[in-house]
């Protein structure tokens, strides 16, 4: 009696056993969707900062201080005068005057980036800018420099897209 006991354990062990292997090994499963960085490239380098803004990783060349854009790294050889400099990157980040929008934009308590305006007195029309050279005024304008006490205090969107929810 014990060794028919045994046996019939021994099978619903090795029956229990099959089964679990059987189901791991399925060939069902779902591959991982393919990774696309913000200018759709598969598995590319370029990544967006704060302000929504696509920034591509490039090639800086100390010699000719030209950057060449690149798409992904694949075959990469660096001349002895470059060096590879990764989108995001806090090399990137302290080298380009347009990250996070550029010297005219600011970021608000809630994370949501803000552009500096011209704003018409006469239209009540925000003109959006990115930059300020050669910028006359006309009669009933007046800049407004994106987190300056002006444009905070005349914003309805400063702050505004703060939710009860904490961020991480």
């Amino acid at each position: 009696m014990k060794t028919k006991m045994k046996t019939k354990m021994k099978t619903i062990l090795s029956v229990s056993i099959v089964t679990v292997m059987l189901y791991a090994c399925t060939k069902d499963r779902v591959d991982p969707s393919p990774y696309y960085d913000c200018m759709r490239i598969e598995n590319g380098l370029a990544v967006l900062d704060d302000c929504g803004i696509c920034h591509q990783s490039y090639i800086y060349d100390f010699n000719t201080h030209m950057p060449t854009y690149i798409d992904d790294t694949t075959g990469l050889q660096l001349g002895p005068s470059e060096m590879l400099v990764l989108a995001g990157s806090p090399e990137d980040i302290a080298s380009n005057p347009t990250w996070n929008g550029g010297p005219l934009a600011a970021i608000d308590s809630c994370g949501d980036c803000h552009q500096s305006y011209i704003y018409n007195f006469n239209t009540h029309m925000p003109t959006y800018i990115d930059d300020t050279t050669g910028l006359q005024l006309g009669p009933g304008e007046m800049l407004v420099l994106a987190g300056s006490p002006e444009d905070i205090a005349s914003n309805p969107n400063w702050n505004a897209g703060c939710d009860s929810i904490p961020r991480p």
